[in-house]
């Protein structure tokens, strides 16, 4: 920068000027370009601006610990080995799943299932374990859903409730499942992950909890700790399960300890 100021400075001069003027010229431009490069290095820093931090979307995972999983055991993989609590299990692992009771199902490279080291089923695509207890689900390459060896057909989409031991299915015919208790024809459902309760709705827009019909929805919701279903029909009047609790209702919200908060057509905010 300080080279380009000075060879432009000396360019400035005129070429018919006589020695002395040129040299006056000269110095000049010279002190001119100086007062220019020190105001241009004199001028207050931009401090630059903070890079954007682009931060991931929370999303809660399905598998978080329960509050009281004592007894969860350590388990461990080498070279193809599996290990609880330092103890050999078995052989050609590729995934495992332990519970807060200390027990561990694990699957090897050929597809089989172990519960500890006793081998329960074949050709398995996935499987879920319970937090407590020994219930387990798995899905064979076939499509067939077992319940701990029970076979309860063939499966289009399924929720295990990992800490009920339950699983909620629907088979390619649309019918909804518990278990072995059918519901209905499903049009949607939600499972509430603590109770393994189920709110679902038909091809008539009427709601269900589990196997009781609670009426004609035009929105509703299901607390994932209490199982409660909150809705509200047509009319803007507001349910929580099968009893009325409110009308007139504008919005609402139901908590995960069950308590649904709603404002009415006034503004007012109410809770039951």
């Amino acid at each position: 920068m300080i080279n380009q100021i000075l060879v432009l400075s000396l360019l400035a001069v005129p070429l018919h000027a006589r020695p002395s003027e040129a040299l006056r010229l000269s110095a000049d431009n010279l002190s001119a370009s100086f007062k220019a490069l020190s105001d241009l290095t004199n001028q207050p820093r931009v401090p630059a601006k903070p890079p954007i931090v682009r931060r991931r979307r929370f999303v809660p995972r399905r598998d978080v610990l329960p509050e009281n999983c004592a007894n969860l055991p350590v388990v461990s993989t080498r070279n193809g080995e599996i290990f609880k609590n330092g103890v050999r299990l078995g052989r050609n692992s590729s995934s495992y799943q332990s519970n807060c009771d200390g027990l561990v199902m694990w699957t090897n490279s050929y597809g089989e299932l172990y519960r500890e080291t006793e081998r329960v089923a074949s050709r398995v695509s996935s499987y879920d374990l319970a937090w407590f207890g020994d219930s387990y689900a798995w899905k064979d390459n076939s499509g067939h859903l077992y319940l701990k060896g029970d076979d309860l057909g063939r499966v289009d989409s399924y929720t295990f409730v990992k800490f009920t031991g339950d699983v909620v299915w629907k088979d390619s015919w649309g019918d909804l499942y518990r278990n072995k208790e059918k519901f209905g024809r499903v049009q949607s459902y939600r499972v509430a992950a603590r109770t393994g309760d189920t709110a679902w709705t038909d091809s008539y827009g009427k709601l269900y909890r589990n196997d009781r019909e609670l009426g004609r929805a035009s929105r509703w919701e299901i607390s994932d700790r209490t199982g409660d279903v909150a809705w509200l029909d047509s009319y803007r009047h507001l349910y929580k399960n099968g009893v009325e609790v409110g009308s007139g209702v504008d919005h609402f919200t139901l908590r995960e300890d069950g308590r649904i908060i709603w404002v009415d057509s006034r503004g007012d905010t109410h809770s039951a």
